[in-house]
């Protein structure tokens, strides 16, 4: 059996009355039904009713006691009764849906112990099984298919003059100049073989980042050991610098730094260079 959830509690105000009886009270009060909607019989449901209600207290001042006439209660859905399976006087009663009812909104009762009672009418709605609950603010309606009027290819629809918000930046161009951060990195084809010193021969640079195929400017070349000429190389096209470099160092393993004037810097791979012969 599923529960629902007790949810705020109605507190119950007590009567100071020494020899009043329950028709000097006021009636007691629903304050609401949760849930407020339940399938038609698909299980044995709960639900709560809050309530607040007074009771009358009988005081003996001699033996200094209180007695506080409180009690039970019972629930109807329309005029079947529910199984109430807890009962707090303080203001709350679970009970059970009675089988047997239809769809649509119906009465709930509660009757206190000494007769006083309150009724809340349509508090609870039963829906047809399979029927989803549909929030009000997601629902869109009953589309209604209407006849838009016949369609002229060649009508005008005149000149937009409402705001269509802030014009968005489609970013700096090929032509905007480079900026810090526009490129992020250089990357070397690889230089595979061996290298013969003061023998020219080709390498690919390829600038890296958000701009690099706008990237048109030269970069500067360090050798590891020994001298790289040119010593810088471009200008550079859509990013890709080529050129054709001579190194003169003794015999051994080499590398080659790139480096541009933002100080953004790549290297190569290790070759070995042999001496010219």
């Amino acid at each position: 059996m599923r529960r629902a959830g007790l949810g705020l509690v109605g507190m119950a105000l007590l009567a100071w009355a020494c020899t009043g009886g329950p028709e000097s009270l006021p009636p007691p009060t629903i304050v609401g039904v949760e849930p407020a909607t339940l399938p038609v019989n698909s299980k044995d449901d709960d639900v709560t009713i809050r309530f607040d209600a007074r009771y009358a207290m009988a005081v003996d001042y001699g033996a200094e006691k209180v007695d506080a006439r409180m009690g039970s209660g019972r629930v109807w859905v329309d005029d079947k009764e529910a199984t109430v399976t807890r009962f707090d006087p303080a203001g709350v009663a679970i009970a059970t849906v009675p089988r047997g009812l239809g769809a649509g909104a119906h009465a709930v009762r509660l009757r206190l112990d000494d007769g006083r009672e309150a009724v809340a009418e349509e508090a609870l709605t039963l829906r047809p099984p399979g029927q989803e609950i549909v929030d009000p603010l997601e629902d869109g309606g009953i589309l209604v298919a209407t006849d838009g009027g016949p369609f002229d290819r060649c009508f005008d629809a005149g000149v937009d003059t409402g705001d269509g918000g802030e014009p968005q930046d489609a970013g700096p161009g090929p032509d905007d100049p480079m900026r810090e951060g526009d490129i992020t990195a250089y990357a070397f084809d690889a230089i595979e073989g061996t290298r013969m010193s003061r023998t020219s021969f080709a390498i690919t640079v390829r600038a890296q980042g958000p701009r690099a195929g706008h990237f048109k400017g030269s970069v500067e070349l360090i050798a590891s050991r020994g001298t790289v000429t040119p010593a810088k190389i471009g200008p550079c096209d859509s990013g890709v610098c080529n050129a054709t470099i001579v190194m003169d160092a003794p015999a051994g393993n080499v590398h080659l730094n790139a480096v541009d004037s933002f100080g953004v810097t790549g290297e190569s791979n290790t070759f070995r260079l042999e001496p010219y012969k």
